[in-house]
């Protein structure tokens, strides 16, 4: 999967057209951004899209595409329904409009394992993903063991939003195992929650990640995340048009710091008393973005988590979302992500020029 150039038509006439889910937040507070500038937008429902998009309708259009809502909570049947999603990404590419991001930007970013090779192969910062192939649960141990790595996040390659992301942990001596996951096994398939499950009993753990690792995940590296009022925390930062727009502070008490996962969002002045120097970081986390973005031609915005290290406070990416823009903090504040998108798409739609 090469990184495709994004279109820009020679026109926009056909106006604003978001393609979502009629009944989400993203969807509502976009449409206030528009009505509050004056900028007509016109939906098009996932519901109605179906796997023959018809993409005539999009024709000289400036088109911004939103995630189609979650179904199911099965991991297997989650895996289906991405693939479908993919396909249908495909062919809304081949559209004569213009693409906030292009359909071929936000599949390359659904994959980890491409996404975080392109940053490795960039020397861009990032949580340190393992090469081989690993497909159960001793070849993990096996190799954690043999590289003295000790502990391992585990991602399903292609989900989102923290689905059926593990983070496992093995004393180096004894051989023990804790595990965190919002993963529940039932009736022999893994169902993911919105709760944060620990793990101790070994059995149960194996039997969890061999259903996981059947799955496809990439692996990566623990490192260990900085605190803030005895909390890791991590930060969403979602960059847009060349800037960082919002950051969230994300907080957890565990490893995993996904705010549906009932974990505490906090602003950036939060970390005034443990971040000496707040310019210098944000400055140096804006730079990772840009240069990250970069990779990713055509990419207007993106969602991307970055962890501050333990005690150095150097940003590494964890990784990338092209559709990781809904930020309740702004939403329910000053809409400002929104009403810079529909800005920026609006003067596209009126002049045909890309944003």
């Amino acid at each position: 999967m090469e990184p495709s150039e994004a279109k820009t038509p020679p026109g926009c006439a056909g106006g604003i057209v978001l393609i979502g889910d009629g009944g989400s937040k993203r969807t509502a507070f976009m449409k206030k951004a528009a009505e509050s500038l004056g900028f007509p937008l016109r939906l098009l429902d996932w519901a109605a899209i179906g796997p023959e998009p018809d993409i005539g309708r999009l024709r000289d259009c400036a088109v911004k595409i939103d995630p189609p809502p979650a179904a199911t909570a099965s991991l297997e049947q989650m895996r289906a329904q991405l693939s479908g999603y993919i396909e249908v990404l495909q062919k809304l590419a081949r559209a004569e409009c213009y693409f906030f991001n292009p359909p071929e930007a936000i599949i390359q970013l659904l994959d980890k394992k491409y996404s975080k090779q392109r940053l490795q192969e960039h020397g861009i910062l990032a949580t340190q993903m393992f090469m081989p192939e690993i497909e159960d649960t001793g070849q993990l141990l096996d190799f954690m063991r043999q590289s003295r790595c000790y502990g391992v996040f585990i991602k399903p390659r292609y989900f989102s939003g923290a689905a059926g992301v593990a983070a496992l942990r093995i004393h180096p001596v004894r051989g023990e195992m804790v595990l965190y996951t919002s993963c529940r096994v039932e009736q022999g398939r893994l169902i993911n929650t919105k709760k944060l499950y620990q793990m101790r009993d070994t059995p149960d753990i194996v039997r969890l990640l061999g259903l996981l690792l059947h799955l496809e995940c990439v692996i990566e590296r623990w490192h260990p995340k900085a605190e803030v009022g005895k909390k890791s925390y991590d930060l969403r930062a979602v960059y847009q048009f060349g800037h960082i727009a919002h950051i969230v502070v994300r907080c957890s008490q565990g490893p995993v710091t996904n705010l549906h996962l009932n974990n505490q969002a906090l602003e950036l002045g939060a970390l005034r008393h443990s971040v000496q120097n707040m310019q210098g970081m944000v400055r140096e986390v804006e730079s990772l973005c840009r240069r990250a973005v970069a990779l990713f031609p055509g990419l207007a915005m993106a969602g991307v988590d970055i962890l501050l290290e333990k005690d150095t406070l150097r940003p590494r990416i964890i990784e990338m979302n092209g559709q990781g823009d809904l930020i309740y903090q702004d939403i329910y504040g000053e809409n400002k992500i929104y009403r810079e998108q529909v800005e920026k798409l609006g003067a596209a739609a009126q002049t045909g020029l890309g944003v």
